[in-house]
């Protein structure tokens, strides 16, 4: 039983925020954004956390349907593959969107509880504050469970989408294979600045090396991550009459492959250059961190998802303007 000797029922909005920040020392901002859910022009309401209950019990509802959606479109997706589910790169996404739905559904099903939890609270003496506080923290709740779910439906059409059109993933395998030319490419301009002397004198070659490491272990991670998928496309089957998987193009699936190849060759001309001479003094500095570094990349095997490496590698990157322009 919350018990609280002030009531807010009545007070006007700048009152109420100043008497419970008095009360509980909390943010003030944050209080008036909860007491706002349960104010009507510009005085506390009783009646205005009913309506803010009824409001957020629709917003509830919401990532259910939401959910189930996701659901349809992943069942659609899994029977538009079902000639290609043997492959890595298939069964693997398919897995993964059965394990996010799971995740999702079940943050949904605590919506629930969490929504009856706020009523009870709702129904304590002098607790509009609190119960506010949780209506907004249960509305951002629900919120944000819908929108996993909108992206995991998105993600599943989009997998459907090149499944019964493989040209698609040729197409964005190929966009894919821009972005690791760009790391490689990246990397060998490091190492000709450093090599030139065309750096800034404030720079530490240091720092620059483990920098160009990191991009570089990064590069050879997406590198096999786009072999991978160019091995199943290889042994992506020609469709049968009740199949729904579309046909690869065999001569753009023989240019891609052909353009990995020149970009594993420059990568490993690249990798002779971060050893020899003084310059291997890096490693002294930075050796167990890019370590580290290389093991949690071990947990980004194929299928990888990209924005997680490029985070990751944000964590890991030297806090040096020198390293970042270089």
């Amino acid at each position: 039983m919350i018990d609280h000797d002030d009531s807010l029922d009545g007070l006007s909005l700048d009152a109420a925020v100043d008497g419970v920040v008095a009360r509980t020392g909390d943010d003030p901002d944050a209080v008036r954004a909860a007491l706002g859910r349960v104010t009507t022009d510009g005085i506390v309401r009783r009646e205005a956390v009913d309506d803010a209950l009824a409001h957020v019990s629709k917003v509830v509802s919401t990532p259910e349907t939401r959910v189930e959606n996701a659901g349809m479109l992943i069942d659609d997706a899994r029977e538009a593959a079902a000639a290609v589910d043997h492959l890595d790169s298939v069964a693997e996404r398919l897995d993964d969107f059965e394990t996010r739905h799971a995740a999702v559904a079940s943050r949904v099903d605590d919506l629930g509880d969490q929504l009856q939890s706020v009523v009870d609270l709702a129904n304590e003496p002098d607790a509009i504050y609190e119960t506010a506080v949780e209506i907004r923290r249960l509305n951002a709740a629900a919120n944000s469970a819908q929108h996993t779910a909108d992206k995991l439906g998105v993600d599943a059409e989009e997998f459907e989408a090149w499944v019964r059109t493989p040209d698609r993933r040729l197409a964005a395998l190929d966009d894919d294979a821009d972005a690791v030319a760009g790391f490689v490419d990246g990397v060998a301009g490091t190492f000709d600045a450093l090599a030139a002397g065309d750096v800034e004198a404030d720079v530490d070659p240091a720092a620059v090396r483990f920098d160009a490491a990191l991009r570089h272990r990064v590069a050879r991670l997406l590198l096999d991550d786009l072999r991978a998928e160019v091995d199943d496309l290889r042994a992506w089957p020609d469709p049968g009459p009740d199949d729904a998987h579309g046909a690869v193009d065999a001569e753009g699936l023989a240019a891609l492959d052909d353009r990995l190849t020149g970009l594993e060759e420059r990568w490993r001309s690249i990798d002779d250059r971060f050893d020899g001479g003084p310059a291997a003094a890096w490693r002294d500095r930075y050796g167990d961190r890019l370590a580290d570094f290389e093991a949690a990349l071990d947990d980004h095997a194929p299928p990888v998802d990209w924005r997680a490496v490029e985070s990751l590698l944000g964590e890991y990157r030297p806090e040096t303007e020198s390293a970042e322009s270089a």
